[in-house]
C-alpha cells in the first residue's frame, strides 16, 4: 500500500515540505526565558477568527501542517513528563483557561464498566503559562503510567499581513493514563488555540476551552499477555534498514493439529511464524518444523486464511502475495500459495497441483461456498501494483489488478471463474466479507475498495453475481480497508461496518478550499477523508449510513474491524485496528 493515501494527504505533505517564510511577529517572545517579565492576564479568553483568513491557493505553504507538528512535539514532551520542555512552546504573554479545578457537572455510567464525568468550562480560571502547565501536571501526575498524550490539530485558519502571522487552531486534547491501582483514565477536551510565529517557530499564545470530559475504567478489560503467552516478537522498526515495506500483513487462526486449541499463523518479512499451543502452556513457534517457513517457503505473504479445502477434516492454509512488475513491465512476483495439512500440523505446498500458481496482487483472501456445492471457494481482492503504477484517480480508481474468484473443484484443484461469475472488477480492492445479507440461502460478497466506491455483489443463486451497492446505498466512497457483517441493532437483519482511512490533515486543508472547487468534488473529497461508516438495514431492504454523532466511526487510519459482544450484554461491539507506524509517541501514527 502506498504511503501517499489521498490527494489531500499528498497536498498536505508536499506543502508542508515547502516550509514557511521567516515573517515573524515580535509579540511572541522567547517563552523559555526565565527572565521574561510578568504579563497581566486578560479577564477572559476569547480567540478571534482571522479575518480575512489566508486561503489555500493564495500561498504555497500550508501553515496548518507546521502548527500540527508543533502540537505533536508539545504532546511528546508531556508524555515524557518533560514539562519544562513543553513550556517552551508557550509565548511569554500566554494566557489560557486552566485545566485544573474544573467544576464537575455530570457523572454517568458508561459501557464496559466505565464512568463518565463532564466538566463545566465557562468558569475555568484564567491562568498564565505556569498555571496552565500546572494544570497539565495535575492531570498526568495522578498516573503511574502515561499511556498516550495527543494534542491533535483538527482545523486551522491563519492571518498574515505586514509584520504579523498568526492563526486560530481547533484542538482535540486526549490524555490517557493509569494509576498505581490499575484504574485507567482518559481526559478529553475540545479547545481553540491562538498561535503566533516568532523567530522561525510557532508559539501558543491563547487557549480557550470548549468542553472537558473524563472517562474512568476501574480495571483493564484486556491485558497484554503477548510475552507471557509466547507471542511477543520485536522486529525492525518501519522505515529502518531491513524494513521498508508494508506489503505483508494479516494473521490466520485455526486448530492446525486437531488438539482443540487455537493456533496462529503470521506471514512476515524474511520468514513466517506459526504459533502452536499445547495443553495449558504458552504458544511455541514452529513454522519451520511445520513446513511453513524456510528456504523453500516464500515469506512476505498477505491475507492468510485457514480453511479445509479438501474436506478431509483439517485446516489447510492459503496465502496471497502482492506481486510486482519485472524490468520489461510484465507481471511478476510470488503466486498464490496453498499448503495442505496432514492432520497433525505438517504442511505440504500443493500450489501447482491445485492450479493456484497464479501471479496476483492480493491483500485479502475470503473463503466462502459461493455455489452451495459443499466445497469452500476462494475470493481474492486484487489491489494495484504499488510502485509500478499509481492509482489513476483519487475518487474512482479503476487500474487495480482484477479480483479473482476461484472455484473449488471438489478438492481436486481450483478454477478461475471470475468472468463467468460476473466478478471482474479492476478497482483497488483491499478487503471483502461474505454473508447472506438478503436471507435467500446463498452467500453474497461485499468488497471494500481503496480510492473510490465499494461493491456489494449479490449472489443470484445460479453461479453469478450482480453489483447492487448503488441500488442499496452501500457504495460508500472512501479508502476502504476493512469490512464486517453483523446485526448491530439486534433487529434480526445484518448490518455492515466499513473501515476507511480518515485524514485529519486532509480535513484541515479542505476547509480552506471551499471557495475554489465545485460542491460535488468537495463532497467527494470530504467523504474520502471522513473515516469509517456504519450501515444499518432499513425497512425497504436498503441500507442507511448512521450519523457520526452516534459514534463507532472515528478510528483514524483504520484497517480491519471485528464485531463481537465483548461485555456479554447482548449487543455487538466494534474493535477496529488503526494506525500506520506503531510507536509510543504522538508522531507515531
Amino acid at each position: 500500500m502506498p504511503v501517499t493515501r489521498l490527494p489531500i494527504l499528498f497536498l498536505a505533505f508536499s506543502l508542508a515540505a515547502c516550509g514557511a517564510d521567516e515573517l515573524d511577529s515580535g509579540a511572541a517572545a522567547d517563552a523559555a526565558s526565565d527572565n521574561a517579565p510578568a504579563v497581566p492576564l486578560p479577564e477572559r479568553i476569547v480567540i478571534e477568527e482571522p479575518t480575512p483568513p489566508i486561503r489555500f491557493l493564495e500561498t504555497v505553504e500550508d501553515l496548518s501542517e507546521e502548527v500540527a507538528d508543533r502540537f505533536l512535539d508539545f504532546s511528546s514532551d508531556i508524555q515524557k513528563r518533560d514539562f519544562a520542555g513543553a513550556a517552551e512552546f508557550l509565548a511569554a504573554d500566554f494566557a489560557a483557561m486552566g485545566l485544573d479545578g474544573l467544576e464537575l457537572t455530570t457523572t454517568k455510567s458508561g459501557h464496559l464498566g466505565t464512568s463518565d464525568e463532564i466538566f463545566a468550562v465557562d468558569g475555568a480560571a484564567v491562568v498564565g503559562a505556569a498555571g496552565f502547565m500546572a494544570g497539565i501536571e495535575s492531570w498526568t501526575g495522578r498516573w503511574a503510567r502515561i499511556e498516550n498524550i495527543l494534542w491533535k490539530t483538527k482545523g486551522a485558519e491563519f492571518r498574515a499581513g505586514a509584520g504579523e502571522r498568526w492563526g486560530r487552531v481547533h484542538l482535540k486534547v486526549s490524555m490517557l493514563g493509569e494509576d498505581s491501582a490499575g484504574q485507567r483514565e482518559e481526559f478529553t477536551a475540545w479547545a481553540w488555540a491562538r498561535v503566533e510565529r516568532a523567530e522561525g517557530e510557532w508559539y501558543f499564545t491563547r487557549f480557550q476551552l470548549e468542553s472537558a470530559h473524563l472517562r474512568r475504567a476501574g480495571r483493564r478489560m484486556f491485558t497484554d499477555v503477548s510475552a507471557a503467552a509466547g507471542l511477543a516478537q520485536r522486529g525492525i522498526r518501519y522505515g529502518q534498514p531491513g524494513n521498508d515495506t508494508d506489503h505483508w500483513q494479516g494473521v490466520a487462526a485455526g486448530d492446525v493439529d486437531g488438539d482443540g486449541l487455537w493456533d496462529l499463523f503470521m506471514p512476515g518479512r524474511g520468514r513466517n511464524f506459526l504459533y502452536q499451543r499445547k495443553g495449558g502452556g504458552p504458544f511455541r513457534e514452529r513454522a519451520a518444523a511445520a513446513g511453513l517457513s524456510g528456504a523453500e517457503v516464500p515469506s512476505g505473504g498477505t491475507g492468510a486464511v485457514f480453511f479445509d479445502y479438501d474436506n478431509d477434516g483439517d485446516q489447510d492454509l492459503a496465502l496471497a502475495h502482492v506481486g510486482w512488475l519485472d524490468q520489461r513491465g510484465r507481471p511478476a512476483g510470488e503466486t498464490l500459495h496453498l499448503y495442505a495439512n496432514d492432520g497433525r500440523g505438517k504442511f505440504t505446498d500443493v500450489t501447482a497441483a491445485t492450479g493456484l500458481g497464479l501471479t496476483r496482487v492480493g491483500f485479502t483472501l475470503t473463503v466462502f461456498d459461493y455455489d452451495g456445492d459443499g466445497w469452500l471457494d476462494l475470493f481474492l481482492c486484487g489491489y494495484g501494483r504499488v510502485g509500478a503504477e499509481h492509482n489513476n484517480s483519487w475518487r474512482d480508481a479503476t487500474n487495480g489488478t482484477p479480483n479473482t474468484l476461484l472455484r473449488n473443484m471438489k478438492g481436486a484443484g481450483f478454477k478461475d471463474v471470475t468472468q463467468a461469475a460476473g466478478l471482474t472488477d479492476s478497482r483497488w480492492s483491499y478487503a471483502s466479507a461474505a454473508a447472506d445479507f438478503d436471507y435467500d440461502g446463498d452467500l453474497d460478497l461485499y468488497v471494500a475498495n481503496d480510492y473510490g466506491t465499494n461493491a456489494l455483489f449479490e449472489n443470484r443463486g445460479d453461479g453469478t453475481f450482480a453489483d447492487v451497492a448503488q441500488e442499496l446505498g452501500l457504495m460508500d466512497r472512501g479508502n476502504g480497508m476493512g469490512v464486517a457483517w453483523g446485526d448491530l441493532d439486534r433487529n434480526g437483519s445484518l448490518d455492515l461496518y466499513v473501515s476507511n482511512m480518515s485524514s485529519t490533515a486532509g480535513n484541515r486543508i479542505l476547509r480552506r478550499l471551499s471557495d475554489s472547487m465545485d460542491q460535488e468534488l468537495m463532497d467527494d473529497l470530504l467523504k474520502l477523508a471522513a473515516g469509517n461508516t456504519i450501515f444499518t438495514r432499513n425497512k425497504e431492504g436498503g441500507f442507511d449510513a448512521l450519523s457520526r454523532e452516534l459514534g463507532g466511526i472515528g478510528a483514524s487510519w483504520a484497517w480491519s474491524p471485528a464485531l463481537a459482544d465483548l461485555d456479554l450484554d447482548g449487543y455487538l461491539d466494534v474493535y477496529c485496528a488503526n494506525g500506520y507506524v506503531t510507536g509510543d509517541l504522538a508522531h507515531d501514527t
